[in-house]
């Protein structure tokens, strides 16, 4: 039997997958390896002199930056106990680290304020 030309034509899905708008939290590994990075460079930039710009401190205040910028809930902050170690390092020598962690501490403390209301 022949196809007939009166039909329409195939259903095919050619639709485009989207993505989903809701902002997605990190994993609590991610957090903690972020975290532990940033210790390490800190530690490293701390040998290497306080008011020394080296590479390992401007990669402490890349990722501290990085993640005062994630999409984190009060979990997951409590969870890692990233607060505590940021509170170390915001007693850092070097000043560009101090004022960042610093940053990241105040934005936590937002998040944990908006969970309490």
């Amino acid at each position: 039997m022949a196809v007939s030309d009166d039909l329409p034509p195939p259903c095919v899905n050619d639709h485009v997958k989207r993505r989903s708008r809701k902002r997605r939290t990190i994993k609590k590994k991610q957090l903690e390896e972020l975290i532990s990075t940033a210790v390490r460079a800190a530690h490293v930039a701390r040998d290497k002199g306080f008011y020394i710009v080296s590479p390992e401190a401007i990669q402490c205040v890349e990722i501290l930056r990085h993640m005062r910028s994630l999409p984190l809930n009060a979990r997951l902050i409590t969870k890692t106990d990233g607060l505590r170690i940021l509170l170390f390092l915001s007693k850092n020598g070097n000043p560009k680290i101090r004022s960042e962690s610093k940053a990241v501490i105040d934005h936590w403390k937002g998040i944990l304020q908006k969970k309490v209301h």
